[in-house]
């Protein structure tokens, strides 16, 4: 498994172009974009703010999937 500590954080988009609106939380890892969409903003908003908690703490993301290790 390739893990990196190169984690930056973006912003979440509102998308209204579909039936139901989505929110997107978007971050790149180890310069690859990674993106996860959710139903709600509150939801996107606790995701990146767990990343941004995982990556303050020093954490290694994977490279692949731009997720966390554990």
């Amino acid at each position: 498994m390739n893990t990196t500590y190169d984690v930056k954080l973006g912003v979440i988009q509102h998308r209204t172009d579909r039936e139901t609106p989505t929110f997107i939380a978007r971050w790149r890892v180890a310069g690859k974009p990674k993106s996860k969409s959710f139903r709600t903003k509150g939801l996107a908003n606790a995701f990146m703010s767990d990343l941004r908690q995982a990556a303050k703490m020093g954490e290694e993301f994977d490279i692949a999937t731009g997720r966390r290790c554990r």
